[in-house]
């Protein structure tokens, strides 16, 4: 559970970052590429933390 929504926030911050670069420092293509690269897998290990930390403190079956 934690994976998926890590991996929903990393591509809502995707299309966040490709609506608002700086045109004059990068382009589109190199904004796309880090966030694929490193943005979106940061995302889906941080949503396993959390995730992981709330099975640990509230139970596994506690959003059932």
């Amino acid at each position: 559970m934690g994976a998926a929504l890590g991996f929903a926030m990393g591509i809502a911050f995707l299309i966040i970052s490709l609506l608002q670069f700086d045109d004059t420092v990068t382009n589109a293509k190199d904004v796309a590429l880090v966030s694929l690269l490193f943005g979106i897998p940061f995302s889906v290990l941080i949503g396993l933390g959390v995730g992981w930390a709330w099975g640990r403190f509230f139970g596994p079956n506690s959003l059932s």
